[in-house]
């Protein structure tokens, strides 16, 4: 038991010892060696315990992305609507532009046709009285009145 005692005595003391160094070199920060190997290894479980961020990051702009990308159909589909709407709108006003349009031009011939009319009579009376008067003077004349 003694010799279990010396040796759990002895492994004490290298533990408390590598314990001290440790602390000693930790507080005072003595400059290590770097070797590549390892700065490679440490650089690589830092990009690699970087990875579910990284992914993380994407899937959020991915989503991101297709919201917007929702956004802009809705808005697209909107337009479109709206286009539609629009075109159905200027087919019913140009509809409506032709119809004003025959409207005016009958009207015009009616008009046209009434003034016409209306000279043709005043010409037709004016000459029919004016035939009368031709007449009547032809007449006297003949008879010796005159």
């Amino acid at each position: 038991m003694t010799r279990q005692t010396c040796r759990i005595a002895f492994y004490r003391r290298v533990v408390c010892t590598a314990i001290a160094l440790l602390f000693i070199f930790g507080v005072t920060r003595v400059p290590g060696a770097y070797a590549a190997y390892w700065d490679d290894v440490y650089q690589g479980f830092e990009q690699f315990s970087r990875l579910p961020g990284d992914v993380y990051q994407l899937k959020e702009g991915y989503r991101q992305t297709q919201e917007v990308l929702q956004k802009a159909r809705g808005s697209i589909e909107a337009y479109q609507e709206q286009n539609a709407q629009l075109l159905e709108q200027n087919r019913k006003l140009t509809d409506t532009v032709t119809e004003l349009k025959n409207l005016q031009a009958q009207r015009d011939q009616a008009s046209h046709r009434n003034k016409m009319l209306l000279i043709t009579a005043v010409i037709l009376l004016a000459g029919y009285f004016i035939g009368i008067r031709l007449l009547r003077y032809g007449m006297r004349r003949r008879s010796g009145r005159y």
